[in-house]
């Protein structure tokens, strides 16, 4: 889930700054407004739009975090009840 999370949002990401980049090139169709005023407003349409796709590939990195984490955990409790037989002799008559 956490791939598909953080490959969603960088499709989305790259959808957007490809879009900027290429109405940079196209020439304002407003002859009122000035060139750099709608590049400016351009700029900061697509940053908005980019804060929701930055929020969910960080949720998407926090998600496989959290799976590592809880692997690990798990890793290492087995490692100690491991530890535990080994070194207490009562636990080793019980379990062996």
């Amino acid at each position: 889930m956490a791939t598909i999370l953080r490959i969603v949002s960088a499709i989305y990401l790259i959808f957007i700054w490809v879009v900027f980049f290429g109405t940079m090139n196209v020439p304002t169709p407003m002859a009122s407004v000035p060139d750099t005023t709608v590049k400016l407003m351009v700029f900061s349409i697509c940053v908005g739009l980019s804060i929701p796709a930055v929020a969910l590939f960080a949720f998407g990195q926090v998600v496989a975090d959290v799976r590592v984490m809880r692997n690990n955990a798990r890793l290492q409790t087995e490692h100690l009840d491991a530890m535990r037989t080994y070194y207490e002799p009562e636990r080793r008559r019980l379990v062996g």
